[in-house]
């Protein structure tokens, strides 16, 4: 019988020891994934498996095992999309968890299914990639679930990620899961999400994106996208912004028309430097920055957005909140969070009245870094995974 003890310091050294190992033989290993540019799939049923291979993922143990596949999905419009993801497999019988991860970067080397190959690496110009989640993933491994992660689906046009476009991340993620069935994953099946991965798997379940989840674990899900780029405007991570403009731009013409109007040369300079770097390039591109220094009219984007039509609507059509999941879900935000702002969970969860609701609290870290989004996640991760793997017996 499998058991889901989530808990002691052993189990935390067995996860985080290889991890540590293979991250560092990473640096030196030279593996890169060979995939086609991304492509629409016109005719393609959506959860089609295209392509599988087996790919070095950090940290597993034993007969833990890794696939990275190619597959079909929709975008939030119904277009076929080729998409990509990874398939975890612990080698025991047990449940399956659809994992949608928080955000690594939107360029094509930042994908979460390259990154778990090498957990960390430097490149030049200055960028670098960090398998941040990984330790979450072989917690559920360890503790005898798979796990199937997505790659968040891309305009094949521009290239350019649909950030924040919860309802495509929720199809990638639904479609994801048809795959893990046709690759051999079984078991009850249940959903984990923090932060961009919050708002995709907040999507699935207020939308029914696919297979019914037994439970869901949703973490500060960016429910409100104009609270959110007011929120950290001027902080580390500034350069969620310039991810979430350009998914808002590739999503209508209106819509890049109204925004592009507003920004100025170096405001464009900023979304190209951006969308060619993971988050820890981000930090160095855009830290610390006001989004008035982007904007003809030296007004911050978040005022800005609020009052194009376009943009606004479809920041409208993104929200969360407006249906109660009908499975159990443990929601949860961070008081001090310099990232996710907390009144905004605050409201989901009197939207949710079903889900259980944490609110936590940790010492706040000045200097709004995004620490006090991330040291939460990672405080009570051992907590959360026991949760869910408890409702997936």
């Amino acid at each position: 019988m499998v058991t889901y003890h989530a808990g002691s310091g052993r189990r935390l050294a067995s996860t985080l020891g290889p991890i540590a190992a293979d991250t560092f033989a990473g640096l030196f290993r030279g593996y890169l994934p060979q995939r086609p540019p991304e492509s629409y799939a016109p005719g393609a049923d959506a959860g089609t498996l295209l392509r599988s291979w087996p790919i070095p993922a950090v940290g597993l143990r034993g007969r833990q095992q890794a696939t990275s596949f190619d597959y079909v999905t929709t975008d939030s419009r119904g277009q076929g999309l080729v998409a990509s993801g990874a398939l975890f497999r612990s080698g025991r019988p047990g449940p399956l968890v659809g994992f949608a991860p928080s955000t690594q970067g939107v360029a094509r080397h930042c994908n979460p299914s390259y990154s778990c190959s090498v957990g960390l690496r430097g490149f030049w110009p200055p960028d670098f990639i960090a398998a941040y989640e990984q330790p979450s993933i072989n917690w559920f491994l360890d503790a005898g679930a798979d796990v199937v992660l997505i790659d968040y689906p891309r305009d094949p046009v521009h290239n350019v990620q649909l950030y924040c476009d919860h309802l495509a991340g929720a199809n990638a993620l639904a479609d994801a899961v048809t795959v893990a069935r046709c690759l051999g994953a079984g078991g009850t099946l249940g959903l984990w999400g923090f932060s961009q991965g919050g708002g995709a798997v907040g999507a699935y379940l207020e939308h029914g994106a696919g297979e019914k989840p037994a439970a869901a674990v949703v973490g500060a899900p960016p429910a409100r996208l104009d609270d959110v780029v007011d929120h950290v405007d001027g902080s580390l991570v500034s350069g969620v912004i310039a991810y979430t403009v350009a998914g808002l731009m590739v999503s209508d013409e209106d819509i890049h028309a109204e925004i592009a109007g507003q920004l100025t040369p170096r405001g464009l300079k900023q979304l190209d430097d951006n969308l060619a770097t993971c988050s820890g390039g981000s930090l160095l591109t855009s830290g610390w920055h006001h989004t008035s220094t982007w904007t003809a009219s030296g007004r911050p984007l978040g005022e800005l957005i609020d009052e194009l039509p376009a943009t606004s609507a479809e920041i409208g059509r993104r929200r969360l909140g407006a249906h109660d999941p009908d499975v159990p879900v443990r929601l949860w935000g961070s008081i001090h969070d310099d990232v996710i702002p907390f009144p905004m969970i605050d409201k989901l969860h009197q939207a949710w009245p079903s889900a259980e609701w944490h609110a936590r609290e940790l010492r706040r870290i000045p200097g709004r870094t995004g620490l006090n989004h991330f040291a939460p996640y990672f405080q009570w991760l051992p907590d959360d995974s026991a949760w869910l793997l408890g409702h997936l017996r």
